[in-house]
């Protein structure tokens, strides 16, 4: 009984990431997803990397499992940045982008070389543990920084970003250095200890856990980016209006919302604006950005959130608070509820209950 779970723990992580491969990569097949297909890489790399683990755990490690497992540990995270990068960018990756994978390669062939010549290999363990310390630290900051100017681009273009942001992906990063750092933490107490000991067990179940997340947030986040990685870019003119030009183009702006009630608008974009104005939507970002010091879609929102107050201090035809955020040009209660409570510090209910009671 204690050798068919000890089986099952040291194979069980292996399994939950060949699952995921096939799922996600039969996905990818069916939408035609790059995103999708380099997630699902990623999850063929942790397929082989567990598998790795599997057959040490079972005491049947060679040097080639050796040298699968050192390959596939480099190329984990340089995987998952190819994999932000697809999200944030229109098109295919470039033939370059793909230099975050030498690491890997190098790594496998120097432990290639030094198996096959039974040199020393007592330093090169801490040598690629150190290379891959640095991808991870790399991934993270280069992924952090690319999906927040990614977050910025979209609110400065969509007065509506719910589906649009990359916050499920960042919170997936972090995921991911969650499962890095207790893989770590498993290494220093030794792989020896949880050989033939039920232990292992533990961080089977956590790894498998944390990697069906990863996975599973990933699959979904594909289809909400796919109609934000093409964002048109603008081929206005660099030069920008100067201090009065731009204060003149803000009033101009704050005019049009004033008298057309343009934030009603459901879905609204800032080429929209551009259109009405008949100016260019690089300007009109910048000049938001730089006289109110906030996003479009900040501006836009504090708009559709004064005209739902002013509703809801006269409503008088029993409309719900729902009715009134869509009737502002919210697109949906959780957008209206978000970005209420982000400017007020209340909901909707508890804003006007308090100017009831005074």
């Amino acid at each position: 009984m204690e050798s068919t779970f000890y089986a099952i723990s040291s194979t069980f992580p292996f399994a939950v990431c060949l699952l995921w491969t096939c799922l996600l990569g039969d996905t990818a097949r069916r939408k035609k997803a790059a995103a999708l297909w380099m997630l699902a890489g990623f999850a063929l790399t942790c397929t082989v990397l567990y598998f790795c683990h599997a057959v040490f755990f079972n005491d049947e490690e060679t040097p080639w499992v050796r040298i699968l497992y050192r390959g596939a540990n480099l190329a984990v995270y340089p995987l998952f940045w190819l994999y932000v990068r697809s999200l944030s960018e229109a098109g295919p990756l470039p033939l370059r982008a793909y230099w975050v994978l030498l690491p890997s390669l190098a790594g496998m062939l120097l432990c290639g070389i030094l198996y096959a010549s039974d040199a020393d290999r007592g330093w090169v363990e801490p040598l690629l543990s150190g290379v891959f310390l640095a991808e991870v630290v790399w991934v993270c900051f280069a992924g952090i920084r690319r999906l927040h100017a990614y977050d910025r681009r979209v609110e400065n273009f969509y007065a509506d970003t719910e589906g649009k942001s990359m916050e499920p992906l960042r919170r997936l990063l972090y995921l991911l250095v969650l499962t890095s750092v207790a893989s770590a933490l498993a290494n220093f107490l030794g792989r020896s200890l949880f050989s033939d000991s039920l232990l292992l067990a533990v961080p089977s179940v956590l790894f498998s856990v944390l990697l069906c997340l990863i996975f599973y947030v990933g699959g979904r986040m594909d289809h909400t980016a796919q109609e934000v990685t093409a964002l048109p870019e603008s081929r206005e003119e660099d030069d920008e209006p100067d201090s009065d030009e731009m204060q003149a183009l803000l009033d101009r702006i704050c005019a049009l919302m004033e008298s057309r009630q343009l934030f009603r608008t459901p879905g609204l974009k800032i080429t929209d604006l551009a259109t009405e104005l008949g100016s260019n939507r690089t300007y009109i970002s910048n000049c938001i950005n730089r006289l109110k010091g906030e996003s479009f879609s900040d501006f836009v929102n504090a708009y559709r959130v004064r005209y739902a107050q002013s509703l809801l201090l006269r409503n008088d035809g029993g409309k719900t608070i729902a009715q009134i955020g869509a009737e502002a040009g919210f697109t949906g209660d959780t957008s209206f509820f978000r970005n209420f409570k982000k400017i007020t510090g209340q909901t909707p209910s508890a804003w006007l209950s308090d100017r009831e009671m005074s």
